[in-house]
């Protein structure tokens, strides 16, 4: 898509925004999509308070706008006393899916967290996904960071762990 987007860390009023959102990430393509752990995508600003509410954990975002409507937001949350413990997660607006718009916000919200000291990251995704090597190439391109990628399948859904390497 040629459309204009405005991509920036997630501030505190976004959650609004992404309330008003909501309507465009169907569901219909979560498989397509990295999952979030327990598989609860909908409703995203549901999920993205229960994580900013969350007692000894740490979260960071990174959304991209178009016209004050969130079309793709990129997450990570971990344990502060646990740096190898973190998940990432990115959704992208159904009419956005294809556009590499995920790749761009991921790979900004992974170089956020590499300049605080994280650099281990799970990302849990549907098996039937064929983006995720194509989203790790992003990561790598916006971050210029080379990872180490393990990952196993279970019933459908892959864990895959991403390291940072110098």
């Amino acid at each position: 898509m040629t459309d204009y987007f405005e991509t920036r860390p997630w501030r505190p009023d976004d959650l609004d925004l992404l309330r008003a959102s909501e309507s465009l990430f169907a569901p219909a393509t979560y498989p397509q999509r990295f999952l979030a752990g327990n598989r609860r995508l909908r409703p995203l600003h549901q999920k993205v308070s229960a994580q900013l509410a969350a007692a000894g954990r740490s979260w960071m975002g990174q959304v991209a706008l178009q016209e004050n409507r969130v079309v793709a937001l990129a997450e990570c949350a971990w344990d502060p006393a646990a740096l190898e413990s973190p998940t990432l997660a990115v959704n992208v607006a159904q009419a956005w899916q294809g556009s590499e718009l995920g790749g761009k916000v991921l790979g900004q919200l992974v170089g956020r967290c590499l300049d605080l000291g994280v650099a281990t990251f799970n990302l849990d995704y549907a098996a039937s996904s064929t983006t995720l090597q194509s989203l790790v190439d992003s990561v790598r391109a916006e971050t210029g960071a080379h990872f180490q990628q393990s990952g196993t399948t279970r019933a459908g859904i892959g864990l895959v762990t991403l390291r940072a390497v110098k």
